[in-house]
């Protein structure tokens, strides 16, 4: 694509880490840009090459990004920088805003992060205040009794229908049996350890902190994971804290967790990338409102939106 050029760089600790830099080609990139890296143990390009396609609409619109794999993922290697998942992945992060500094001069970054990527995008941002932008998708939820039930309910009657239900169900007794090793996480592998009360408090510290440093903060939940949403559910007794009330928020109905459908690529980059170029250009507008939970996408290339 003549609008922008895109550059593989290897970088961080023994250039450990591998990532792809894309800026536009023709003008002066912002003068923030976009972090992109791995949802969960997938690679750096994203569900269905979301990641790729949201760096190619950023170049076309004046915003330089760069996609990487944190270490030990995709094409990165392992790190030794801390003693736990979380610390490295921090460190991989900082990295990748070394390496833009160093090379664009830039020095504010937004970060888009999917699902297990949100822990690690907050959790760098409380501690570098070199990212002043979030983009949050499919991570913490807290949803209410009557949305669990809901979504239970749901399920069991969809479940029998589906052909992997046999396999799941034998799954799931095996699991249960006394002594049963199955289903047991291997080390090293993506494990949530928190109860939920301790992940509300986790959330809910780290983003009061973000909030009051002014990070911008934008929570996407998908329609897949979430089933319905009322007055921000997904946020629980979260909703109504002040200082939850200048993020923007949105349920997206239509959109589900690995973005498969292209219907749901085209509003998931609309969305995500009308927020992020708003805040890489330093406009000073306002944050967005919350966005209906259904619509019409605005048109996206077909080049960007297919699968």
């Amino acid at each position: 694509m003549n609008d922008m050029t895109q550059t593989p760089v290897c970088f961080g600790p023994g250039n450990a880490l591998m990532g792809m830099l894309t800026v536009p080609a023709q003008r002066a990139a912002a003068p923030v840009a976009c972090l992109m890296f791995n949802m969960g143990a997938n690679h750096r390009v994203g569900p269905r090459r979301i990641n790729v396609k949201l760096a190619h609409l950023l170049a076309a619109r004046g915003v330089g990004s760069l996609r990487f794999d944190l270490g030990g993922i995709g094409d990165s290697e392992a790190l030794d920088t801390g003693p736990d998942l979380q610390t490295r992945a921090v460190h991989s992060l900082q990295a990748a805003m070394d390496l833009v500094q160093r090379m664009q001069g830039i020095s504010q970054f937004a970060t888009v992060a999917m699902c297990s990527g949100v822990e690690h995008a907050m959790s760098a941002a409380a501690v570098d205040a070199r990212m002043v932008a979030l983009s949050l998708f499919d991570g913490f939820a807290f949803p209410q009794r009557r949305t669990r039930w809901e979504l239970t309910v749901r399920r069991a009657l969809a479940a029998p229908l589906h052909p992997s239900f046999p396999g799941k169900a034998r799954r799931w007794v095996l699991r249960h049996l006394p002594g049963s090793t199955v289903g047991k996480p291997l080390p090293g592998y993506f494990v949530d350890r928190r109860p939920p009360n301790v992940n509300a408090i986790w959330f809910e510290a780290t983003m009061k902190r973000l909030v009051e440093r002014e990070v911008a903060v934008q929570l996407l939940y998908s329609g897949s994971l979430h089933v319905c949403d009322r007055d921000r559910d997904q946020l629980g007794a979260l909703r109504r804290e002040p200082f939850m009330q200048g993020l923007q928020y949105e349920f997206m109905r239509d959109v589900d967790h690995t973005v498969c459908t292209v219907k749901g690529q085209q509003l998931f980059l609309q969305s995500v990338g009308d927020w992020v170029v708003e805040h890489c250009l330093a406009t000073g507008s306002p944050q967005r409102q919350d966005r209906p939970a259904t619509g019409t996408p605005r048109a996206i290339p077909a080049t960007l939106a297919a699968p």
